[in-house]
């Protein structure tokens, strides 16, 4: 149960992306910035074009965030030389969340997802666990149980 609550946005908006707009099929390959054992600068707009780079044809490129990116790319000819799609997204706008959910939840029952949880914390301890969130470098999620 404790997995369960720790998914929350991070599953929902990786689900979106991956599976609704990349539309990633199994035995796919898949590059994800970010999702990495360190706390890294990961900015949409440093990433487009090394996207692009790296890309095979038809890549799908989905970039998930509330802020625009820069329009451009210093050789948008990459881009297209190889079809590679740009989708953006936002985790607020999910029009249904139990779609996703529903997906996630049934990769954590199957073992195929688990979520890392670094620390739980009592409903008395909420202030310590958002304390936490602001003050320390944490690898996994906290989470706050009845």
């Amino acid at each position: 149960m404790t997995e369960a609550g720790a998914a929350g946005v991070a599953a929902v908006t990786a689900w979106r992306a991956l599976i609704d707009h990349a539309d990633l099929e199994p035995a796919e390959y898949c590059l994800v910035h970010g999702g990495v054992d360190a706390i890294l600068d990961h900015r949409l707009d440093d990433y487009l074009q090394f996207d692009a780079d790296v890309a095979t044809t038809g890549a799908r490129v989905v970039g998930i965030g509330e802020h625009s990116p820069d329009p451009g790319f210093s050789n948008d000819g990459v881009a297209r030389s190889k079809d590679v799609s740009y989708q953006f997204m936002s985790m607020f706008n999910t029009p249904d969340l139990r779609v996703p959910l529903q997906g996630v939840a049934s990769l954590m029952e199957t073992g195929a997802l688990s979520i890392e949880v670094a620390r739980t914390y009592d409903l008395e301890a909420a202030a310590n666990a958002q304390r936490a969130v602001v003050n320390d470098s944490v690898l996994g999620k906290l989470v706050i149980e009845p």
